[in-house]
């Protein structure tokens, strides 16, 4: 198994973990959170610099983030559910520029 279907299947049980109780329960599963975005990350930065992407796990991190943000409203904690959204759409975005967040720093204005 190489390194990205690692993290790849690493990615979709954690995006199970907290889409599941999010869209049914309305349960955050913040532990689980947690364990999506290192995996979203580390997708990220193992995609750094790919010409190509497979779109499969890509397209999983996106319809996440956009499942996040639809459900928000209704979630226990509407602010922190929208904050998770915009975490992971930052990672797609990242990924679809071919970088990754070790590539962009708080504060610090990008070179052209």
């Amino acid at each position: 198994m190489s390194e990205l279907e690692r993290v790849s299947a690493e990615l979709r049980k954690a995006i199970f973990e907290v889409r599941m109780p999010l869209q049914t329960t309305k349960e955050l599963n913040v532990a689980g959170f947690e364990r999506l975005e290192r995996c979203a990350n580390e997708l990220a930065h193992l995609l750094r610099g790919s010409e190509h992407l497979p779109r499969k796990i890509v397209n999983d991190l996106y319809s996440t983030a956009k499942a996040m943000e639809n459900e928000a409203p209704y979630a226990q904690d509407q602010a922190l559910v929208s904050q998770w959204a915009s975490k992971l759409y930052m990672t797609f975005d990242l990924i679809l520029l071919g970088e990754s967040h070790d590539d962009y720093k708080s504060g610090v204005p990008r070179a052209i």
